[in-house]
């Protein structure tokens, strides 16, 4: 006998069956309608199981060096804020200093007003002694030149006591002043060299997880072989 031809109506029934047919199979796959990147649905080749579990590992490793990342932000936040508090402390210290130096100039103002005192003093005495008075104002005289002599010793001693203290602080304060600078400065330089290693790490991690991206975060992958891989299979 001959083939039976099929009438065009069963023919057409059997097209429409065989492409459900089809369309279960795709189903069957386990094809997931998202990706790793949770957008729907995936983009580009389906992903093998191999493949899938690489990039599940990669993702896995990104997540906990992102984790580290945030950690040493904060760490390289805080190191910077470190040395704008030993350039605050800086400042400070030189402005400490400042104020010891206008006192310096002050004392050399008492200074000089002293030895002016002294200088009229020892003028005096020498007239005194070129030309002795005579009488009782003579004794009167000599007393009120030796009690001014005193009086201009004790002062003079004050001021040499006051000077060398003066002088120890100010020397103190410029050491304090160019230790706290220079380590300020190290402070700053290593916080800026810190920052720029950071920002390049962050810079490289980014490209990676960008790469990433485009080679397995956005490709659609069977949920069976993701459930298979998270089982260790």
């Amino acid at each position: 006998m001959g083939r039976e031809v099929m009438p065009w109506r069963a023919m057409g029934l059997a097209l429409s069956v065989l492409l459900v047919a089809v369309q279960v199979a795709a189903q069957g796959t386990g094809a997931a309608a998202k990706s790793l990147t949770g957008q729907a649905p995936g983009k580009g080749a389906l992903m093998s199981r191999d493949e899938l579990r690489a990039c599940l590992k990669e993702q896995a490793a990104q997540k906990s060096r992102g984790e580290l990342l945030e950690k040493r932000r904060a760490e390289v936040a805080a190191e910077a804020d470190a040395a704008r508090r030993l350039k605050d402390e800086a400042q400070a210290e030189r402005d400490a200093y400042q104020a010891k130096a206008n006192q310096a100039q002050v004392f050399k103002d008492k200074a000089k007003a002293h030895g002016e005192r002294v200088d009229l003093y020892n003028k005096r005495v020498a007239e005194f002694q070129a030309s002795p008075p005579v009488g009782a104002g003579a004794e009167r005289e000599r007393g009120q030149l030796e009690g001014e002599g005193e009086a201009l010793a004790k002062a003079e001693a004050a001021l040499k006591a006051e000077g060398a203290q003066l002088t120890s602080q100010l020397e103190q304060g410029r050491t304090a002043v160019n230790q706290r600078i220079q380590a300020q400065q190290a402070a700053a330089a290593s916080a800026t060299e810190r920052s720029k290693a950071f920002d390049a790490e962050v810079a490289a991690f980014n490209t990676e997880v960008d790469d990433w991206r485009k080679r397995c975060g956005d490709r659609p992958y069977r949920e069976a072989d993701e459930k298979a891989v998270r089982a260790g299979q």
